[in-house]
């Protein structure tokens, strides 16, 4: 299928960027605001050629959009109001973040790469940090999100690795989250249709997945996922990837290939469907259109709709989109801008199909709950209702499932939902809806160093040449939905607000340049700044903005050598470089403590090397550094594991007889106690071997012939049998 090739190159100043990518774990936090599919079907399986939900045990329907390319286009929508507004008016169950990974190429070529900014193998944290934020929006609103590996090329061997790496992290990170639904692999194309390649491809990446996540993982299909195969990954629960364009692809083509994966008891997943034909440019087919959307709901294949944008894009030289929700040439990412928006033909025939077959989850939820004298209709209110006490029975007392949502007297506290358990046993739900509030895109904690970098992609200098350092704190002075914004700072010693103009060549963009902007200035003063904004309502229904950030400024931080780190090394090994003496930056001396003391009986520093003992042994070793004028202070611990580990006290053990070593004109003298064949092991001070020889020695002393051997400092390791012994030896 070959949809979308395009190459988006130039974005002026990377102003799209701005704002739009902060990480901040939010999902770690995040708790459902509303009762929609997930709190019905929690975790989602496979049973056959069935997807089901693990809480309920019933077939799982669901409906919703795929997001374009998380691009310079696409990655506006992928905002949490976009989100809210989506579940609201689309009612969508699932939808789709279409992570573009490298290349658009729909061939599997290499012709056509992503713009940096947002390809995930050049800007990995913008697009994991943006995923934090989807997955905390998909938890708000109780739906299931698909983290699809948007590519048609996965398994070439350097983005296969890519691949595991990323989804094992995600599935780590999001360990435990019912909501997600991991894609591995969006299309197969070009010389990656294989079948056996994509197999091996999907059980390798989803093994790292298993680790840590059993949740649903799809799996796309030869020729640009249109099900040429289907079936024998090897992993449990796994789901096959149907695609089709209505406009390319008919029913009667394809929909054989669907229904016999189904019957083969294989479980298929809509991830990408369109009106359009398959290049995404055309009008809707809405014919060809409703004979699939009739085929999906007859055989319940849940489904997500290609894609949540506008249609015309100015953005480089990207291809415009008939298969697009939205008319006009406008990101439409506010609630005030989605209310009124035109959509396009094919926008209208999805929102139609969306809401019209629209599941009542809150009613399935509700239907659950054990009745009794004390429950009481569901009951709606909003956040700002004060109390639903009217609500509860007289003469019954209740138990909140949640009182930070609603008190078990009925106080409403914040949105969200609870159950409220009366004292004869039965269960009944109150929804507190979520009120818009106003949001202001960059205004998220962050840290600034002296050497003059940041944390959550902001600048530091000069921007009005003033001599004092500054960030830009609003470009526009209002929130996103166009609130006069008032910034207060509660520590003015640190950080001071103020408007100026821009006009720092290398710190002002774009139409910021030469214009009054908002600025937090810094003094000079390291410490932590809170910084306040607060905004009256705005249209809409947005309530006021009031928030708080903290800004720590503080000293660059200093760094030890490259191979201090923790590592498993054998007994009797010799690691180069692992002690270094002075810090990297600030040239400090670096002090190292072995399990809290001086040294060790287990892991020695030998002139920067580390030198194990013959013996099993876990090792904690510190690293301290003081600070200096332009660096921090250092502070980082490691583990060195010497061969399986465990401390065995060495002075428990049976003694060992000694080796004796000393370089000579003619080589080196050895002396042993016994006789045997040894292995003899000269090591430079950067760790490279220079000699290593097997030889048979004597009981007493033995030379071993050396040449080539040039004067300085040697490591030497001399094994005979089980004993192992190491020297520090210089040759003159």
């Amino acid at each position: 299928m070959t949809i979308f090739s395009k190459s988006i190159k130039a974005i002026a100043a990377g102003a799209l960027l701005l704002g739009a990518v902060e990480a901040n774990a939010a999902a770690s936090t995040a708790k459902p605001l509303r009762v929609g599919p997930v709190q019905v079907h929690g975790v989602l399986t496979t049973n056959g050629g069935k997807i089901v939900g693990q809480k309920s045990g019933k077939e799982a329907m669901l409906r919703g959009m795929s997001m374009f390319w998380s691009d310079a286009t696409g990655i506006q929508y992928y905002n949490k109001e976009v989100i809210k507004w989506a579940v609201d008016n689309l009612k969508i169950d699932v939808f789709r973040y279409a992570m573009g990974v490298r290349y658009y190429d729909s061939d599997g070529g290499t012709s056509n790469a992503l713009d940096a900014k947002y390809s995930y193998y050049d800007n990995p944290d913008t697009q994991t940090g943006k995923i934090d934020q989807m997955v905390e929006a998909a938890i708000e609103n109780d739906i299931y999100i698909i983290i699809d590996w948007h590519s048609h090329r996965a398994y070439e061997s350097n983005e296969k690795a890519k691949a595991k790496s990323f989804f094992s992290e995600m599935a780590a990170k999001y360990k435990g989250v019912p909501n997600i639904i991991w894609e591995v692999f969006n299309e197969p194309a070009g010389s990656f249709n294989d079948w056996g390649s994509i197999k091996s491809y999907a059980n390798d990446v989803i093994g790292g997945i298993r680790a840590n996540s059993d949740n649903l993982a799809l799996v796309g299909t030869p020729n640009w996922s249109q099900m040429g195969q289907c079936g024998g990954v090897d992993k449990k629960n796994v789901g096959y990837v149907f695609h089709f364009y209505a406009g390319t692809h008919s029913v009667g083509q394809y929909g054989g290939a669907v229904t016999s994966c189904k019957n083969g008891g294989n479980a298929v997943f809509i991830t990408e469907w369109g009106t359009t034909t398959a290049d995404g440019k055309s009008d809707a087919n809405t014919s060809a259109s409703s004979e699939w959307t009739n085929f999906m709901e007859q055989n319940k294949i849940s489904n997500c709709n290609w894609s949540l944008r506008q249609k015309v894009t100015k953005i480089g030289n990207a291809s415009d989109e008939g298969s697009a929700m939205f008319a006009g040439d406008q990101a439409l990412t506010k609630q005030s801008e989605l209310a009124s928006a035109s959509y396009t033909n094919s926008g209208n025939f999805v929102k139609s199909y969306l809401t019209k077959n629209a599941t009542d989850w809150a009613g399935q939820f509700t239907a659950t709950l054990k009745s009794g004298s004390c429950s009481f209709s569901a009951t709606t209110v909003k956040e700002t209702a004060g109390s639903v006490a009217s609500s509860l029975k007289s003469g019954c007392t209740y138990t909140s499932s949640d009182e930070s949502v609603v008190t078990s007297t009925g106080a409403v506290k914040n949105a969200g939902f609870v159950l409220m358990t009366g004292n004869d046993g039965s269960q009944s739900i109150i929804i507190v809806t979520a009120e818009p509030k106003q949001t202001v895109s960059g205004f998220v904690d962050f840290n600034c160093f002296t050497s003059g970098s940041c944390t959550k992609s902001k600048t530091i200098k000069d921007l009005d040449n003033d001599g004092k350092k500054e960030v830009i704190a609003s470009t526009t002075g209002t929130t996103d939905q166009g609130s006069t914004l008032t910034f207060t700072s509660l520590n003015t010693d640190i950080v001071k607000v103020k408007k100026a103009t821009c006009s720092n060549t290398a710190g002002c963009f774009g139409q910021v340049k030469g214009s009054t902007v908002q600025m937090f200035e810094f003094s000079g003063t390291l410490g932590t700044a809170k910084i306040v904004a607060t905004a009256p309502a705005a249209a809409g229904g947005y309530i006021a903005f009031n928030d708080t950030i903290t800004i720590n400024y503080t000293k660059t931080g200093d760094k030890l050598g490259d191979n201090f780190k923790s590592m498993t090394v054998d007994k009797g090994a010799v690691v180069a470089g692992v002690f270094a003496t002075e810090t990297y930056y600030g040239k400090s001396p670096i002090t190292y403590t072995f399990d809290g003391q001086p040294t060790s009986i287990y892991v020695v520093n030998s002139e920067g090397f580390l030198i194990s003992a013959d013996q099993d042994a876990t090792v904690t070793i510190r690293a301290t550094a003081p600070e200096t004028a332009d660096r921090a202070a250092v502070d980082s611990t490691i583990i060195i594991t010497v061969g399986n580990g465990g401390n065995t006290p060495i002075m428990v053990q049976k003694p060992r007889a000694a080796f004796k070593a000393k370089f000579s004109n003619d080589g080196m003298l050895l002396s042993t106690p016994k006789a045997g064949l040894a292995t003899v092991e000269v090591f430079t001070a950067l760790g490279n071997v220079e000699y290593t020889q097997k030889v048979m020695l004597g009981a007493g002393t033995n030379v071993v012939p050396m040449s080539g051997i040039s004067a300085g400092k040697y490591i030497v390791r001399v094994r005979q049998g089980s004993n192992i012994q190491n020297f520090l030896l210089e040759k003159k």
